[in-house]
């Protein structure tokens, strides 16, 4: 009977929609009315030239943006961004409802799986973290996760890059203290390709710099913008905010104003280069009034990101976005809770890059058994976000029928056919009965995935470098070291 229907309509994925195309319509006209208004301070010369000979209003630093030339910009951005892993595979497109999660980067503190301390993150922490992100799963690209705190300052940044590029093959994201270390990075991203033309034509990088709220565009964060343009390296501009502090407190203030400095980096782009590879969105946390803390796993933060990334989606441009970053200082059950309801949420937004994962206390501290934890939880929502299929075989009359009443299902070929994709499998929860869990040594989940990063650690061998490019990433490092005295 089923083959005769007509006009079957199936939605296979939940979806998440915010607000109304009207609501978006009024936060983008907003955002034009504080570009041409009140418009954004530029620090960067060369950028105040092109915003000036392309018809922007400029006096000293201030620059008055038209409406006309933003939608302009937007046209020329590019609405899909291929990223490749180090291996050349172009592995992660970035294009309307595909989905990526990947941790955050620079986190100051670390909480030891030792001592179970909290102390100062160094190199050898960014070397562990991207080894067990490399090695579990659902982490589709690797930010830092820690500070080379113990390295020269003046290039911390490329040993940080060292030891993400050493440690995976992952795409990276990473961040960069000024565009001369940035082409730096980025030529010791390409001696671990073959060389700047492969990773022009497959970049597995991309940089994440943003600009100053509210309404300032440094003169590092454009600089390192253009660096990455002249070799095709995707950009990341996106806004850090706190609402109440740098942005109105009402939520929809903070997004205008957040599109607002997203839109004129878009607009600085495509006036650099047309088509330059860019990807906005931002961090869209509000401040906490009784103790300034930035509030990553609230439910305002969850509620800004579900807009800014229908609002991207509306532009038909890639965004940044943020999950499973908490507020509680330790992977405890608000832990779990802020990192799951966010990371669903994400899921069924169908946001791009999704940064941020395993963060505790609101984006200060990191611990690698957390890490494990979470992958489990991205692992649950994207079987959630497969969503439930209403074939006829999935319908399962016959199989209803074949067993009847008072039958049993367990030995049916329907049950062995469709059980593994049906009923989702985690790695690291717990699902014994007490006596099981008892036999078992009455390990928690915490406990698993400690033994998991100790497993990791041990055994895992990422993807190897070519022969050479450990030593060019050496040689670069040192090079930037006298340069910079």
């Amino acid at each position: 009977m089923e083959k005769f229907l007509s006009n079957y309509d199936e939605q296979v994925t939940p979806r998440l929609k915010w607000v109304t195309d009207t609501q978006l319509e009024q936060i983008h006209y907003a955002s034009l009315e504080v570009l041409e208004r009140t418009g954004v301070e530029v620090q960067h010369p060369g950028a105040l030239a092109l915003l000036k000979d392309a018809g922007c209003k400029v006096q000293d630093k201030r620059v008055w943006i038209p409406g006309w030339l933003v939608d302009e910009c937007i046209r020329l951005a590019p609405k899909r961004v291929a990223v490749a892993n180090r291996l050349g595979e172009r592995v992660m497109p970035l294009e309307k409802n595909r989905v990526y999660y990947g941790t955050g980067s620079d986190l100051p503190f670390t909480i030891d799986m030792a001592t179970k301390t909290r102390r100062s993150t160094t190199k050898q922490d960014v070397v562990e973290a991207v080894k067990v992100m490399d090695a579990l799963p659902n982490y589709d690209f690797i930010m830092s996760y820690a500070i080379a705190s113990e390295t020269n300052p003046t290039v911390s940044d490329l040993h940080q890059f060292e030891a993400m590029t050493l440690n995976t093959g992952k795409p990276i994201i990473f961040t960069a203290h000024n565009a001369e270390n940035t082409e730096a990075l980025i030529l010791m991203a390409a001696a671990c390709v073959g060389g700047v033309d492969n990773l022009k034509q497959n970049p597995y990088i991309i940089l994440y710099t943003e600009p100053i709220s509210p309404l300032v565009h440094t003169m590092d964060g454009v600089g390192k913008m253009f660096k990455c343009f002249d070799y095709n390296v995707p950009v990341v501009y996106t806004p850090g905010i706190l609402a109440g502090a740098t942005t109105p407190v009402t939520k929809a203030g903070s997004i205008v104003q957040m599109n607002a400095e997203s839109l004129a980096g878009v607009v600085m782009a495509q006036l650099y280069k047309k088509g330059a590879p860019i990807i906005i969105g931002g961090g869209a946390t509000p401040m906490d009034m009784k103790t300034t803390a930035t509030l990553y796993g609230s439910p305002e933060t969850s509620m800004n990101y579900a807009i800014m990334t229908q609002l991207a989606q509306w532009y038909g441009l890639p965004n940044f976005t943020e999950a499973g970053c908490v507020n509680s200082p330790v992977p405890d059950i608000q832990a779990g809770v802020e990192a799951s309801v966010s990371i669903l949420m994400n899921q069924l937004e169908g946001g791009n890059l999704v940064h941020d994962v395993g963060y505790l206390e609101g984006g200060k501290t990191g611990y690698l058994p957390f890490l494990v934890i979470c992958d489990d939880i991205i692992d649950m929502v994207r079987y959630m976000g497969r969503g439930t299929r209403t074939t006829p075989d999935h319908l399962a009359v016959d199989c209803i029928d074949d067993v009847g009443p008072a039958g049993n299902f367990m030995g049916h070929d329907h049950t062995f056919k469709y059980f593994r994709e049906e009923i989702w499998n985690p790695r690291y929860f717990i699902r014994y009965r007490w006596e099981q869990w008892e036999a078992k040594g009455m390990k928690k989940s915490m406990d698993i995935a400690m033994d998991k990063v100790k497993e990791v650690l041990e055994k895992h061998e990422p993807a190897a470098l070519p022969a050479g490019a450990a030593e060019e990433m050496q040689a670069i490092i040192k090079r930037r070291e006298t340069e910079c005295g």
